[in-house]
């Protein structure tokens, strides 16, 4: 609850958005619930399937086990690939929005987080 009155929340609206502090830590905060979703349904959506397919396909329709389990396991898979699409976008905002506002960025002291990976020779 702490975090939501501070505007820190994923489903909080654009008035919590008061800074480009904020505005960046909502898109980091974003991305990892959203690429934790992705995990998840696509997890389920293999395991479900698994699940399924073991059910021998009955006279209904005349499909087979694995027919039956892609139509009810696909929609899950679907919707854990739109997840990892809605991450790629969060990430595009969060970098264009320090493209874009760079000069005021800089001007208010604002440094790029570094990043920690290095090459060793």
């Amino acid at each position: 609850m702490a975090e939501q009155a501070k505007g820190r929340s994923f489903f909080a609206g654009a008035d919590a958005l008061t800074d480009n502090v904020a505005l960046l830590e909502w898109c980091e905060n974003s991305r990892r619930i959203l690429h934790a979703g992705a995990l998840e349904l696509g997890i389920c959506a293999s395991e479900l399937d698994a699940r399924l397919r073991a059910i021998k396909g009955g006279p209904m329709g005349g499909l087979s086990g694995r027919a039956r389990a892609r139509q009810v396991a696909r929609p899950i898979q679907q919707a854990s690939e739109s997840l990892v699409i809605a991450c790629q976008y969060v990430v595009t905002a969060s970098s264009r929005f320090q493209a874009v506002y760079l000069p005021e960025l800089e001007a208010a002291g604002h440094r790029p987080r570094r990043n920690d990976f290095r090459f060793k020779a």
